[in-house]
């Protein structure tokens, strides 16, 4: 057994060493790299990177003119269609006012829309906008609509998608939301979200069950 236990440790040990060595010879190939470098070279990588900050900024600059950048509420129908046509990606809260989850939905929206402005987010009112309600077949509050130039790629019906409870994270949510590639986001929040859901196999029951039985239905009400 002891014999075992140290061939395995050995081995460990060895899987380490390679490993460190492995990014060593990378560190030096870069360092090695820098160092050939002559000054016409570093003004090259100066002068590149300066384009694409600039590139950077004038997207962002167009993206802020479109309206990215803040959480509107849009109740005009031809308004809505206007929006999603002149934005690539857009994130549709819809709500039914006084309705707790769809508050929690715009206290997570309203930090996203300020920190992507590569994504247009806003809202819309199912009780003041019963065509769209039609058009994109909203059958349950809250649900978030995701259009990709001009096109509904998906919706995000109730908390399913972010753990199915209240408690998830704005990080919890730009997850998910980059999953369907709707904005840039580079962690990963699958594990926490998973954990979640697996405790909550009634309440998902409870909400395919709403979805199935109302045209309209707030996933607060039991």
């Amino acid at each position: 057994m002891d014999a075992h236990h140290n061939m395995l440790m050995e081995k460990v040990g060895e899987g380490i060493l390679q490993a460190a060595q492995a990014e060593e010879q990378k560190l030096d190939a870069k360092l090695k790299a820098l160092e050939n470098l002559d000054e016409d070279d570093f003004e090259i990588l100066r002068q590149k990177r300066k384009l694409e900050m600039q590139k950077k900024m004038k997207q962002q600059q167009n993206w802020i003119q479109l309206g990215h950048g803040k959480y509107d509420e849009i109740n005009d129908t031809k308004e809505f269609f206007t929006l999603a046509k002149k934005s690539e990606r857009l994130v549709v809260h819809f709500y039914r006012g006084v309705t707790p989850r769809c508050e929690i939905v715009d206290a997570h929206l309203i930090k996203l829309a300020q920190t992507h402005v590569e994504t247009k987010f806003m809202k819309v009112n199912v009780e003041k906008n019963p065509f769209l309600v039609e058009k994109l077949h909203i059958i349950m509050i809250p649900t978030i609509v995701l259009i990709i130039n001009g096109k509904t790629s998906h919706s995000i019906i109730g908390f399913d998608e972010f753990g199915g409870t209240d408690d998830f994270t704005t990080d919890d949510v730009a997850y998910v939301l980059s999953t369907h590639k709707v904005l840039n986001y580079d962690g990963d929040r699958s594990e926490e979200i998973s954990n979640r859901l697996a405790n909550t196999g009634l309440n998902r029951l409870r909400l395919s069950s709403n979805i199935r039985s109302s045209e309209i239905d707030n996933s607060d009400s039991d």
